[in-house]
Order: C-alpha cells, then structure tokens, then sequence
C-alpha cells in the first residue's frame, strides 16, 4: 500500500487549481499559434508587412530577411544580425546565406562570403534564384567552371531565362580560357547544352567560337542536335568554307551511311531528306509535298514522290550541293509521271552554286508514263566552278508557266563520270 507522503505531486493540488492550470498552458499556446499564424499572415505575398509579423512573432524568419533586405543598403550590420536571426529560425531557406553572402563580398570579407555563398547553394540546390545569386557570384570572382555549375540548375528549369543567359554564354565562349570550363562541365549530361548548340549555331559571330563549342568533348548526350548540325553546316557553306563543311557532314554521318555517299548522295531516296550540309535540301514551298516513300516498281524501299496541287510557284526548293572536279559527267535516273500537268514541266538543272546559268539539265517531265531512265551530260569547268548544285525545277520565266498539278516519281539518280 503507498504511503501518504510518496503520493504523486499532481495528487496534490486540488481539482479545481489542476483544471485552472490546464487551461493556463493551454491559452498561453493558443495565444502562440495565433501569433504565429498572423505574423504569417503579415508575410503572404500581396500583404507583406515585415514590421507587423515581428510585432506578432519576434522570430518570424520571412519578417527577418525583408528586414534584412530593407536595411541591406544604409545598414549592412543590422542586415547581417537580421540574416543570422533569420538563419536561426529557418535553417533550411537558402536565401538569407545568399544575402549573407553578398553583404560579405561587400564588405570585402571574400572568405566568408565564399562560406556563405557555398552553404546557400547547398542548402537550396533546386531553388534557381539562390543558384543564380551563386553563378554570378562565382563569376565576379573569376571562377567560370564553379558558375556554371549552378547556372546549370537553373537553365535546366527555368526555359524563359535560357535566350538571355545563353547569350551571356556564347559572349564568355569567345574567349578561348572559358573553353576548359565549358569542357568540365560537359562530362556529364547537361540538359540544356544541345539548346545552347542551337542559339551558338544560329548567333554566333565569330566562326572560330562556333568551331570550339562543337569540338568540346563530352558526353554523348550533351551532343548537337540536327537543328544545330544543320544551322552549323549552313554557316560554314555561306561563308564558302565547303571543304570544312563537307568533312564536318561526313564526320555526323552515322558509320552504316558511310558506305552509299559517292558524287550524289542518298539518289535512292532510301533515307528522309535531312536538308543538311551534302544531302537533300528541301526548302518549305506552299502547296508542295516533296517526301521519300514507298511505292510499287522502286529499286529499293523508297523513291521521291513530289505532289503539285495547283497554286503557282516557282518550284526550285529541292536540290543538293555536290564538289565535284572538273570533267565530264552524267546525271542518270528512273522517272514516272503521275497526271502531272505543267506549261513547260519539271526538269533536273545542274550549275554552280550561286549561278543559275545551268551546265545540264535533263529533259522535262510531263504527263503519264510507266518507270523509265533518262539521263542527261554536263561538264564542270576547270576554274570557278569548286562546288555544284543539282536541282529538281519547274522551267518557266513568268508567273504564269509555274502552275502546276499532278505528282511525280524518282528513283535510283546517280552523278558519274564519263571518262
């Protein structure tokens, strides 16, 4: 039996003092949650009030970095004692490191800015305002492979703020030291890179930094998209580099293509027209289909099929550029007419690029007819003449001639030379 004296403390008091107790402790925590909740309150966006919440809650950690914030600029100390109250209360936001960080930097304290700056980036890795604060900070102290890394997580989310920021990478890529950076980064697969390939191709101004960012090795994943191939390989043929252009192509062929490039490429029409570098181009023209498929009586799986529905246009949109040497050749093929119906027809020309005065070209295509060849001889000249075009056309020289309706078979087109 327990003894009086070793009763139970609680035992005690009386029923009514337990009960007044009780609900002491009970409103003293009612009345923090109110407190909390409206300091919450007086920090929601549209409604935030810094001074108000640090009236309700003394350690509301938003309250403490708008502060912080608001003193930042006239008071760097009081900001920086707001930000470790606020670091307190909320260790896991990684903004107020980040402004810890810069009030650091400004104070010349470079050391503890960079403490600062690495806990922010570590404590917040998804959130894209920390690690952009991080990335410039790295770039104003001249650490680019360490920027990147964090521009990284933000280009990898935030597409809207790809355009600027890749335009602020292609300005740093022209300088050859930034190369090794880009390069560190890139041994991994990096979401955003193919995207950046593609703004370079189509922006960059200088050639040669055009050349190193398509060199970088990396990845296979990180590797440059058609899109980019294509505007790549256009740039170097606008600026008459076709040699360049021409290896460049080569070297993005997949290995089992290898085999079926000669002096015309893909004249089968096994592969879809790719409209880059030495294949077939085939410029967008309204009212016209030009695709490979398959169809009966064709050598291999496919052939080209043009289909002309009515409108007038001056059709010269597929062609394909060749390097021919000097001498004498022979443009062959299979043809089969589908009902169509020209002023003059459609015709194979062969001249120098940017020339329109034709060394050949074929005889011209009308009407309806079984598979049939044709072929047609032209000669390259010695001098002015280093890179061809072979061109499917409508032949004409007014609006009128280039109405047509109908389609149009090819297969099996070869350049050779005559000997």
């Amino acid at each position: 039996m327990q003894q009086a004296g070793n009763a139970p403390i609680a035992a005690k008091f009386p029923p009514a003092l337990k009960w007044l107790l009780f609900a002491a402790a009970a409103g003293v925590a009612g009345w923090r949650i109110v407190a909390v909740n409206l300091a919450d309150y007086h920090m929601r966006a549209g409604t935030q009030d810094a001074q108000a919440a640090l009236q309700w809650h003394s350690g509301q950690p938003a309250a403490r970095l708008a502060r912080a914030q608001e003193l930042a600029q006239d008071d760097p100390d009081a900001a920086i004692a707001e930000l470790q109250a606020a670091m307190r209360a909320n260790p896991a936001d990684g903004r107020a490191p980040a402004l810890l960080g810069r009030l650091r930097e400004a104070k010349g304290d470079l050391a503890r800015a960079d403490q600062a700056f690495a806990a922010a980036a570590r404590i917040a890795p998804q959130r894209t305002d920390v690690q952009a604060e991080a990335a410039a900070y790295w770039m104003r102290r001249g650490d680019l492979a360490r920027a990147l890394r964090h521009w990284d997580v933000v280009l990898a989310t935030r597409h809207d703020l790809r355009q600027p920021l890749f335009a602020e990478l292609l300005l740093l890529a022209q300088d050859t030291n930034s190369h090794a950076a880009f390069a560190g980064l890139l041994g991994r697969p990096v979401a955003w890179w193919p995207s950046f390939l593609s703004h370079a191709a189509a922006n960059a101004a200088d050639l040669g930094t055009l050349r190193a960012l398509f060199a970088l090795p990396g990845h296979p994943a990180n590797a440059a998209p058609e899109s980019a191939l294509r505007d790549y390989l256009a740039r170097l043929q606008r600026e008459n580099l076709w040699t360049e252009a021409y290896f460049t192509w080569l070297n993005s062929l997949p290995p089992e293509r290898l085999a079926s490039v000669d002096n015309l490429y893909n004249g089968s029409f096994e592969e879809p027209l790719s409209r880059m570098g030495f294949d077939w181009m085939n410029d967008p023209a309204g009212h016209i289909l030009a695709e490979t498929v398959p169809t009966w009586g064709s050598v291999g799986k496919r052939a080209l099929h043009i289909v002309f529905r009515g409108p007038r246009v001056p059709f010269r949109h597929l062609y394909q550029y060749t390097l021919l040497p000097p001498g004498d050749y022979v443009l062959r093929g299979r043809v089969r007419p589908e009902e169509l119906e020209a002023v003059y027809g459609l015709e194979w020309a062969i001249a120098c690029a940017g020339s329109n005065q034709p060394l050949g070209a074929s005889e011209r295509f009308l009407g309806r007819d079984r598979w049939r060849h044709f072929e047609t001889r032209f000669s390259v000249p010695e001098e002015g003449c280093p890179v061809q075009r072979v061109r499917l056309q409508l032949a004409g020289q007014v609006a009128l001639d280039y109405q047509a309706k109908g389609g149009i078979w090819f297969d099996g087109l070869a350049v050779e030379r005559l000997e």
